[in-house]
């Protein structure tokens, strides 16, 4: 007979039962325990911690925001300084303006006016009384004097090269312009390596009474000077033998560049003031200025207030042409 096989069992009901219990038990423990662990964790994480967690994040949301204030506030005055340079640029922009319109109108006011040319006078039906006899009115491009002695002070110094044609068209209409009751003398005056040199005439030394003959001779001199530019103008000499000699008015001829080395050192406007101590209010000085003048700073001014300190009229004939110093 065949024998039955032996079953072989790890545990018996009685082991798995004792599992069951231990885990029982275990489970039991765990919920006991569980509110004693959370106390735990509260005791290891306490509520301050957190309030300081908390406190920390509120400042650095105040810090973030005085950051934002202070770099708008940056801003601003950025934007301010911005405006600020372009106020400036702006009223710099008007005074420049300002200062050209009135060189401008500097300019305007130097250049000579046309000479309003007066109605003649209607004829009386019955002739008039003779008048006195009068001094005549000398008139030279709106200038006059009643003054019969005259001299013509011509300046020749270098930088007056270049407006020959200009010189020569004021001496010849000072000359044209005089009337036979007139006696012209005419001086030019340079500054040369060996001192003041001046060129006469008439060749006397005093004054020649106006005629056709004289008229010519003393427009070819006044010609002839112009071929001689050079060095510098020695006006302080010049006036000296000048207001010393014969002649009532003197009308000069120049482009107002006195040269302070040739004149004692002298400034233009000290220039203009020494001379005019020397006369003494005893001769008018007439003054006209040629070539580039508005090149040079105080030329016009020079000339303008030598003819006003000495009962003198001004004129300003422009050049059409560069001088070498230009």
């Amino acid at each position: 007979m065949k024998r039955r096989p032996r079953d072989i069992e790890v545990f018996s009901m009685s082991a798995i039962d004792l599992f069951a219990a231990a885990m029982g038990a275990f489970a039991l423990l765990a919920i006991i325990l569980l509110p004693y662990y959370q106390k735990e964790i509260q005791e290891i994480t306490p509520d301050n911690a957190i309030s300081d967690l908390l406190r920390a994040a509120q400042d650095s949301q105040i810090e973030t925001v005085e950051k934002k204030k202070a770099l708008q506030a940056k801003r601003s005055a950025a934007a301010q300084n911005v405006s600020d340079v372009k106020s400036d640029a702006q009223k710099l922009l008007e005074a420049l303006r300002a200062a050209e319109a009135a060189l401008l109108e500097k300019k305007a006011a130097a250049v000579p006016k046309a000479i309003p040319i007066p109605e003649p006078d209607p004829i009386a039906k019955e002739p008039a009384p003779t008048p006195e006899k009068a001094k005549v009115t000398f008139r030279f491009l709106g200038m006059k004097t009643t003054k019969d002695d005259i001299v013509m002070a011509l300046d020749m110094n270098r930088c007056l090269g270049g407006h020959e044609e200009s010189v020569k068209k004021a001496t010849s209409r000072v000359i044209n312009s005089l009337q036979d009751n007139h006696a012209l003398r005419i001086v030019g005056f340079q500054q040369t390596d060996s001192g003041p040199r001046t060129r006469i005439w008439p060749n006397s030394g005093t004054l020649r009474r106006i005629t056709s003959s004289s008229r010519r001779e003393a427009t070819s001199f006044a010609s002839n000077l112009t071929n001689s530019f050079g060095g510098s103008a020695s006006m302080l000499d010049a006036f000296t033998k000048m207001i010393n000699g014969p002649g009532q008015a003197i009308f000069l001829v120049s482009d107002g560049l006195p040269n302070p080395r040739a004149n004692n050192g002298l400034s233009p406007g000290r220039l203009a003031q020494e001379i005019t101590r020397i006369n003494g209010g005893r001769k008018e000085i007439h003054t006209v200025v040629v070539g580039n003048y508005f090149d040079y700073d105080g030329t016009v001014e020079f000339m303008e207030s030598l003819a006003a300190q000495n009962n003198g009229q001004f004129m300003a004939l422009a050049s059409t042409r560069n001088g070498i110093c230009d």
